[in-house]
């Protein structure tokens, strides 16, 4: 008899999952609770136009995302971003980062970009810093503790950190080098310091763009996957939760739909707080972090230059928004079927369920893009929220029998992880 095998979510990690299943003969059913697939790789419709309502690109630190976008049919569209340097809005200067680096940290602190933004002086000191002994550097050591003490605080609060806070929603003494890369104190120590570190990771990183997308949208390929895991005999149920796991004479008991479904394997592929409410033997999970996407649609002909490139990270409270896109200025294929119009993003970390974040996103787009744009310039604007963005790392993916955690639920995030973990076993 073959394996049953149930996976609980369907974005990438869930069907990924179960599609490794199903190849390799288990009788394998996906339940997701919302009424498509994706989870935060999926499409949201706005102005008459179909965009990413999470993810809009995926790193290329290594080749797993775009071999699977290959093996998808997919390969013919992608696409490089607009090259253009991100902007840093603070409460008294607007300026673009420097091209030369790595994570904001320059490899070249005497440049003209990097004196610009920190001044001679802190410059000076950050090119010293080769010359000194790199000392011990324990695995739990943060960036910000690193970069403070290494290369001074101009570069920790003007470069590195609107780099690194943008992305993993941290601040950068509480983000440890390892929450990076696992290997990344052991880099540091062999390369002796971590100007030599950045231009190391600068020389190994693949050629070309260190992010790609897809013409039309990245949510394509979570389409394609699920075409991909019905070929493979996976059975794909949209709109319907499970509302609680057990485990017993052997075999999973999960109650979904007004019944109760039965599977050798359980997959959860869910946020970790999801998780716990199913089984509740898991370890209960930090407070995660939730965040928002508020898309806005524009008439907006002063922004047809690009006044603050493809997007503007900000500082200091400056707005409430953390960061932006100028979505029509990042992406070619974007801005042709925009016909005219501009498409921006705006990210929030919610502090308040009930707080009204489309009705401060034109301010704070206006803020960091440097216009002043009416109320009535916005045709359109829509709102996404997504739950445990920052997921924290598992001891253990299969921490009870018949029981495998991945995605969100493994402490992943980033389309390059997720798809990452499952290539090795694909």
């Amino acid at each position: 008899m073959a394996e049953r095998v149930l996976v609980v979510g369907g974005g990438i990690a869930g069907l990924l999952a179960a599609r490794r299943h199903a190849r390799r003969g288990a009788v394998v059913t996906v339940l997701e609770s919302g009424p498509g697939w994706g989870g935060r790789v999926s499409p949201v419709r706005i102005a008459g136009l179909t965009l990413d309502a999470g993810a809009e690109s995926f790193a290329t630190r290594t080749p797993a995302v775009e071999a699977l976008v290959r093996e998808l049919g997919l390969g013919g569209s992608l696409v490089a971003p607009t090259r253009a340097p991100a902007w840093v809005v603070t409460p008294d200067r607007a300026y673009p980062l420097p091209t030369t680096g790595w994570l904001g940290i320059p490899t070249r602190p005497l440049h003209h970009e990097v004196r610009r933004i920190i001044g001679w002086g802190a410059a000076a000191e950050a090119a010293l810093e080769r010359s000194r002994p790199l000392g011990e550097v324990a695995d739990d050591a943060t960036v910000g503790s690193l970069v403070r003490s290494r290369l001074g605080e101009r570069v920790a609060d003007l470069l590195v950190a609107p780099v690194l806070q943008g992305v993993y929603s941290r601040p950068l003494d509480e983000l440890p080098l390892a929450a990076i890369d696992p290997t990344l104190p052991q880099q540091l120590r062999d390369a002796g310091s971590l100007i030599a570190l950045a231009e190391r990771r600068r020389r190994l990183a693949p050629a070309g763009s260190a992010v790609l997308g897809l013409e039309g949208g990245i949510w394509r390929i979570t389409a394609a996957l699920a075409d991909s895991a019905r070929e493979a005999g996976v059975r794909l149920v949209v709109g319907t939760a499970a509302e609680s796991a057990q485990r017993r004479d052997g075999a999973w008991h999960v109650r979904a739909g007004g019944g109760t479904l039965v599977a050798d394997t359980l997959v959860l592929a869910v946020p970790q707080p999801e998780a716990q409410r199913l089984v509740p033997e898991l370890p209960e999970p930090p407070d995660g972090r939730t965040v928002a996407l508020a898309t806005l649609v524009l008439r907006a002909p002063e922004l047809d230059s690009a006044p603050r490139g493809t997007g503007v990270l900000a500082l200091g409270g400056v707005t409430r928004a953390k960061a932006l896109t100028h979505a029509t200025a990042k992406w070619r294929w974007l801005r042709r079927r925009a016909d005219g119009r501009h498409i921006v993003r705006l990210s929030y970390s919610v502090a308040d369920p009930a707080e009204d974040l489309l009705g401060c996103a034109l301010a704070d787009a206006n803020r960091l893009l440097g216009v002043d744009l009416a109320p009535d310039r916005v045709l359109e604007s829509a709102l996404v929220e997504w739950p445990d963005a920052s997921p924290a790392a598992v001891a253990d993916r299969r921490p009870l029998p018949g029981l495998e955690l991945v995605g969100a639920a493994a402490g992943l995030s980033g389309l390059a992880s997720i798809v990452g973990a499952e290539s090795p076993r694909t």
